[in-house]
């Protein structure tokens, strides 16, 4: 097989490699790489379907010719390609399988091209045949370090060595933020920080308790540490507004208006939990987590016998990029909001003066190069957070709440004049 790809840099062979993932790159929710460090390879035109699995070592055996044990490959996943047809199964496939340090058999084109940091050769995956060990459950409470998979000076791998959190020579008290984020640091032992999951643990807690700190000094936050987690802010919301505007007003005409709502976790409270009527105004498909696959699997269960199907329970979605040129098409709702909307926020307050309407947002992002026009108190540009919560204030003659959630947590809500 190697030989098919010397002879043209262009040709490429059909193979299953065994390796160990120790390298990501996402791309998108459609592309990701994946840097594979070789165990073996197989001619996949010969496997049969009992190969597949790659549990027979007898019929494991290396292919004569196409990677070399220890090889550096770049793995590509793309949606539209093989098994993985649309972004949601890259997305399933990076939760429970593409994970650093896991070691599987990986379905795809073999090619061979100039050589490069991630390798001379890149598989374009067309499936995940099985994964053959789970760092998590051979490792745990350790993080992966690439490290270690990685040819040290000598020209030999780390491998052999404890796999475990450590602290390197000389490292500071600090956390290395690359290993963080990544779960491992390209300068290795020679990094001054800390790559250490409980020098990790102390900084993002330490980081949080400053934001609470300055949140409450500086902001006028009044909940202090007293608050509840990210996932936790759709619910809070939807409490708010009940407590705010009633289930009288927020059940007229269509009912509420969730613009920009993701994944639709604010409508999931208010139309399926609470009986609020609502409206999904959101571009991209909507998607439930566990906990609210879970939620509608015991409430069809608790009443089989008039139980609606599932779908049924969620509310219409409009799938529309919210602007001034479709406001008509959603005069009837009853009020008008948003959780984190980014550029939607200020079409909703826009949308809530041009009509009239019950408001509440919880502004995020700023984006002060797409909204030049905004000006704070002292007619500076609006550049934070902050000046942008007192600028919407300003504009609707609304008020403003803070939520107990973390992050981004204050309201603007009234109802304009």
């Amino acid at each position: 097989m190697r030989a098919a790809a010397d002879d043209d840099g262009a040709s490429a062979v059909d193979v299953i490699v065994r390796g160990r993932i120790i390298g990501r790159r996402r791309v998108s929710k459609r592309l990701a790489f994946y840097d594979v460090r070789v165990d073996d390879a197989l001619d996949a035109a010969a496997v049969g379907a009992d190969d597949a699995t790659l549990r027979d070592d007898g019929r494991r055996a290396r292919a004569h010719a196409a990677l070399s044990a220890g090889e550096l490959i770049e793995m590509v996943v793309k949606a539209s390609h093989g098994a993985f047809v649309t972004h949601e199964d890259v997305a399933w496939a990076q939760k429970t399988s593409l994970k650093l340090g896991n070691t599987g058999a990986f379905r795809g084109t073999l090619s061979r091209r100039a050589a490069n940091a991630h390798g001379e050769w890149s598989l374009a995956c067309e499936e995940v045949v099985e994964i053959v060990e789970e760092w998590a459950k051979v490792n745990p409470g350790k993080a992966f370090q690439r490290e270690l998979y990685l040819p040290n000076e000598g020209g030999e791998s780390g491998i052999g060595g404890e796999a475990s959190s450590r602290v390197a020579d000389g490292a500071s008290v600090g956390a290395c933020k690359f290993f963080i984020n990544n779960a491992f640091c390209a300068k290795g032992d020679k990094c001054k920080y800390a790559h250490d999951r409980a020098v990790q643990r102390e900084w993002i807690a330490a980081r949080k308790a400053n934001r609470r700190e300055i949140a409450a000094k500086e902001c006028g936050d009044p909940h202090g540490d007293s608050v509840a987690s990210k996932q936790m802010r759709a619910q809070r919301f939807a409490q708010f507004l009940l407590e705010k505007f009633g289930a009288e007003v927020l059940n007229a005409g269509t009912g509420v208006l969730d613009v920009a709502g993701g994944r639709g976790d604010v409508s999931f409270e208010l139309h399926t939990k609470l009986g609020i009527k609502s409206t999904l105004v959101e571009p991209r498909e909507r998607k439930l987590n566990k906990k609210q696959h879970k939620w509608l699997k015991k409430k069809l269960k608790t009443d089989e016998s008039t139980a609606p199907e599932a779908e049924s329970m969620l509310c219409e979605q409009i799938r529309t990029e919210f602007s001034s040129e479709n406001f008509a098409q959603f005069k009837d709702c009853s009020a008008i909001i948003g959780m984190h909307p980014d550029q939607a926020t200020e079409a909703i307050v826009d949308f809530a003066l041009q009509y009239s309407k019950p408001f509440a947002v919880v502004p995020c992002c700023v984006f002060p190069d797409l909204f030049k026009h905004r000006r704070d108190r002292d007619g500076a540009p609006v550049t934070e957070r902050m000046a942008l919560v007192d600028y919407l204030a300003r504009k609707t003659g609304g008020e403003v709440q803070y939520l107990d959630i973390e992050g981004a947590n204050q309201v603007v809500y009234g109802v304009p004049k």
